[in-house]
């Protein structure tokens, strides 16, 4: 009994910090660049920056991640993005914790290509905590937006804002984090990219960099590599395209809680859209 009020002690404390463990996102794309995300478009955004869903076609995709070796602080998370109605709808879930104490979050987010190098999109996000025996379950609505632009071939520039409410969980004085995003990416040589991105977390004091670099080595195959600040972390990974599908692997390692290893499943129906 013990041991699960230390757990559950220690899962309160990864929600309260999300912005060192709680990503809202098993996404393993995003979790090999450390989060360098912001300029990510097709079903790879699903989960990250609002805009970048705007150039997806269908797909269907699901993600665990098993945060710091620890099965009871997994995540897991499933999403689809889905071109109607002159935009990309795309519903997501995202589930972390276990029995005793667990968060959750179900989101329905909009993007739309405004021109020929600008896209833009939002986020509606329902949240919720559960803590076992407790009288009641805290939760909260926020908002997300984001956009991307291409002003040339080679350079994408992207920025998203979580949370623009700066909402709070009913009953709690436990808030969501707002944060704010920009990035840069740069690409050459037929799929290569490094992409920079910086960001403001209002429970984190000062700004966090992230660099992640993106290698494809075939048409089939890419190797993903990152590294972030705030603190240190190092992540690589892979992507693997077969028939339809897309398999992503990374290993994530935080220099104070350890390793996060994490996978994803995407199904996309056609190629991801390219900028016009």
């Amino acid at each position: 009994m013990h041991l699960k009020l230390l757990i559950v002690s220690f899962c309160a404390l990864l929600a309260i910090r999300p912005a060192m463990a709680q990503d809202w996102s098993s996404n393993a794309y995003g979790e090999a660049l450390c989060g360098a995300v912001s300029c990510l478009t097709g079903s790879e955004a699903a989960g990250l920056n609002p805009a970048g869903g705007a150039l997806s076609d269908w797909s269907a995709g699901i993600g665990y991640s098993d945060r710091f070796m620890m099965k009871e602080l997994s995540q897991k998370s499933a999403r689809m993005t889905m071109p109607v109605l002159g935009g990309v709808f795309t519903p997501e879930f995202n589930y972390y914790g276990f029995a005793l104490f667990n968060t959750s979050r179900a989101s329905l987010g909009y993007a739309k290509i405004l021109s020929k190098t600008i896209c833009a999109g939002i986020n509606l996000n329902f949240h919720n905590v559960h803590i076992d025996d407790s009288p009641t379950n805290a939760n909260t609505v926020s908002g997300d937006f984001g956009i991307i632009c291409r002003p040339t071939k080679s350079l994408t520039l992207g920025t998203y804002i979580r949370n623009i409410s700066n909402s709070q969980y009913s009953g709690s004085d436990t808030i969501i984090p707002a944060q704010i995003q920009v990035g840069a990416a740069y690409n050459f040589n037929g799929g290569h990219a490094v992409c920079v991105d910086i960001d403001h977390n209002s429970l984190v004091h000062g700004i966090t960099a992230h660099i992640g670099i993106i290698c494809r080595l075939r048409e089939n195959f890419s190797i993903l590599a990152g590294v972030s600040s705030q603190p240190m972390t190092v992540g690589v990974g892979s992507e693997f395209l077969f028939k339809g599908f897309a398999l992503q692997f990374a290993a994530r390692r935080n220099q104070y809680l350890g390793w996060i290893p994490s996978v994803s499943v995407c199904w996309r129906r056609g190629a991801d859209q390219d900028w016009k």
